[in-house]
């Protein structure tokens, strides 16, 4: 069992506030899975026992453990991949209390996942999207078992999880268009041949009941079956009972291996939510003066969704109250793997998602809807092999994606409110030619080179409003891209390694939605991106201290950048003509002894406009932070355990701190973040045989 008091989601905009509740939680823990039974090509993730993060329960001696990752498309070691990689375990995200991708952000730096509705804002280093719009993807992907995702799929739970991979910086070669930023990487746990069940219970106040259910069935010397399910609720957040969960989540998947030289991996998740969405507070406007004040709210309490008097006299549609949401995402996937002679692998990934999305909410005092829908198909094929000479991978990869949305302002359909936009029709395909190899030059330094080449086509159709009523838009390019990756990498010793590397990534273009006129076009130009990093990963005391840098410049043309127009009432996307983000990321690891564990991380962000001018000249915004990118973040955690009889007793805590930022590229003032730190202690009782965990675990901070 786990006692914890839990931090909040923050009210939307990116405003955090102190804020806790309590749960407890009971957690059955399965036997110990023989190594055997799963091998490296089969898994893709970290093994089982090794981990990367301070909550690995059961440490078997004081040193490091070795992490496996896939970051580079292939199993490799942390320490020998020549990249910024942070990896969580299954076990480090629950004992951590991470049941979503937005409570991941607390336990690194330069990173914000950000709740938007039913999506999540994907940024790292700076570099994300917000306004969640059909035709408006993410230039950081999210991917699920190698599949990459739409937003708002990116609010599916975090439950059954093998690993959690952040890559940050482009991945344009390897993981194609829309990796201006980076990658997060969800690989969930697949079938072994041994019977196994895992249970996990919650409860708490604001009605928190959290439950998840592992059974894992052999049916065969070779084939096997898991079933995983997920269930969440709690009551409002909010004072008006907005921001409410009622979550449910599915997950069958069987595994077939009929030789050593095959295996098949398929997988279904249903994944459905209802509850309440939050409800967006104002902020920025000093109640007492009428003026604007960056850090203050209408209400004492910025949970408090309510309109104060005097401006709550006169409402146009009354108070804000808890409204409705629904939430359909279902997903199908595998991977079958086939190893060839001379050490090539054969990897087929297939993929189909069908997504539903619409939540009513309030923006203050006036009621809003935001409807999206996606259906998308993916295939890639690749082949990769290893061997004395050095590795490659190369691969096809083709996608279809049709999607459709509305965003309806002063009520919850279009046809009791003001439809701002609406998008029928969003179609994007392609087909991508990719590979990488590596070389050695000479002893102990190697050569990486790759190569994408991208065809992307994309057309739209929609309407918008005018006076009078709706009028039409349209849409239709088609983008021809090719990224590259240049890189050296030096083992100075078997324990520390130096690389460099220059690499590109783009964002196929897109549009508003509204029609082009003769002077204003409603096309979007492509995002594209040179990048450059310079880093080093080494072990030292025998393999008890970790040290891992990464220096990095990224030099963006037509990064795009969005907001909502409260004066035009209409939802706009911009081109920033020159974005330079440089910076630095330190991560560091000690384990003094079997019983002790230090994790920090520190990460230096300057994210700034270079030139970004708006198209009729109204608007300059040179020089300006970018939306989400605080020039400091850092992340600290420590743990000790001490030995009982049957087991071992763990304290813990942790520290997350970010500096000031803002969460739009206007700098609107209630926008504005205030630096604040947010602070977490647990102390939990491991069995050594029993399978079982009990513990307390308090979350709070101050903004």
């Amino acid at each position: 069992m786990t006692l914890r008091l839990r931090d909040l989601p923050p009210p939307a905009g990116g405003v955090v506030v102190l804020a806790c509740a309590i749960g407890l939680t009971v957690v059955a823990l399965p036997a110990a899975a023989d190594p055997s039974s799963r091998s490296l090509v089969d898994t893709p993730g970290v093994r089982d026992g090794a981990d990367s993060s301070n909550a690995n329960p059961l440490p078997a001696d004081s040193t490091l453990p070795v992490v496996i990752v896939t970051a580079n498309r292939q199993i490799q070691s942390e320490q020998a991949t020549p990249a910024a990689i942070t990896v969580f375990s299954g076990e480090a995200l629950a004992a951590a209390g991470a049941t979503d991708i937005r409570a991941v952000q607390d336990l690194l730096p330069s990173v914000r996942f950000q709740q938007q509705n039913l999506a999540t804002e994907i940024y790292i280093r700076g570099v994300g999207s917000t306004l969640d719009f059909p035709q408006i993807e993410s230039p950081t992907s999210f991917n699920i078992n190698g599949v990459t995702v739409p937003r708002e799929a990116t609010s599916v739970p975090l439950y059954d999880i093998d690993s959690l991979e952040v890559l940050p910086g482009p991945q344009g070669t390897l993981y194609g268009r829309s990796t201006l930023g980076g990658a997060v990487n969800v690989n969930y746990r697949r079938p072994v041949m041994e019977y196994e069940t895992a249970a996990l219970f919650e409860a708490g106040n604001y009605g928190l009941i959290h439950a998840s259910v592992v059974q894992n069935l052999p049916l065969a010397p070779a084939a096997a079956v898991r079933l995983a399910v997920d269930y969440q609720e709690h009551s409002g957040y909010q004072t008006s009972g907005a921001d409410a969960q009622h979550d449910m989540a599915a997950r069958l998947s069987a595994l077939f291996a009929p030789s050593k030289s095959l295996d098949i991996y398929a997988w279904a998740s249903l994944v459905s939510k209802s509850g309440h969405p939050p409800n967006l507070v104002v902020k920025g406007v000093n109640p007492l003066t009428g003026r604007l004040d960056p850090d203050t709210y209408l209400n004492s309490s910025a949970w408090n969704d309510a309109i104060p008097a005097p401006y709550g006299l006169a409402l146009p549609f009354g108070p804000p109250r808890a409204e409705q949401q629904s939430y359909s995402n279902v997903m199908i996937g595998g991977q079958a793997d086939l190893r060839l002679p001379a050490g090539v692998t054969v990897t087929w990934i297939p993929s189909y998602l069908d997504l539903a999305s619409a939540p009513d909410y309030w923006l203050g005092a006036f009621p809003g809807n935001e409807t999206n829908n996606y259906r998308q198909f993916t295939n890639e094929l690749r082949a990769a092999a290893a061997n004395a000479w050095g590795s490659w991978i190369g691969g096809l990869y083709a996608y279809h994606l049709d999607s459709n949305g509305s965003f309806t302002f002063g009520g919850f359909t279009p046809q009791t409110g003001f439809p701002v936009s609406i998008v029928d029709r969003n179609r994007i395909e392609g087909e991508a030619l990719f590979g990488q190899v590596t070389v050695p030059l000479a002893a102990r330094v190697h050569a990486v080179a790759g190569g994408r080449f991208s065809l992307d086509d994309r057309i739209g159709q929609g309407r918008y409003a005018v006076a009078g009523g709706l009028a039409p838009f349209s849409y239709a390019r088609s983008f021809r891209h090719a990224d590259y990756k240049l890189g050296l990498d030096y083992d100075v010793s078997p324990t520390m390694l130096l690389y460099v590397a220059t690499q590109t990534a783009y964002q196929p273009g897109t549009f508003n939605s509204y029609a082009s006129t003769a002077v204003s076009s409603n096309a979007i130009d492509p995002a594209r991106l040179t990048a450059y990093s310079t880093g080093m990963k080494a072990r030292f005391l025998d393999d008890r201290l970790q040290v891992n840098d990464e220096i990095f410049y990224d030099d963006y043309r037509g990064l795009f950048a969005s907001s909502y127009n409260t004066v035009l009432n209409s939802n706009q996307t911009f081109n920033a003509q020159k974005v330079r983000i440089a910076g630095n990321q330190l991560d560091v690891v000690y384990k003094p002894g079997h019983a002790d564990r230090i994790d920090a991380g520190l990460g230096y962000l300057h994210a700034r406009n270079v030139r970004f001018e708006l198209p009729d000249g109204t608007a300059n915004y040179d020089g300006l932070q970018l939306q989400y990118a605080p020039d400091w973040s850092a992340s600290l955690r420590a743990l000790h355990d001490f030995p009982l009889p049957a087991g071992r007793l763990r304290l813990q805590a942790g520290l997350h701190y970010e500096d000031a930022f803002y969460a739009d590229f206007r700098h609107t003032p209630g926008g504005r973040q205030q630096a604040g730190v947010k602070t977490d202690a647990a102390l939990t009782y491991y069995s050594d045989r029993g399978g079982f965990s009990v513990g307390a675990f308090v979350l709070g901070g101050l903004f």
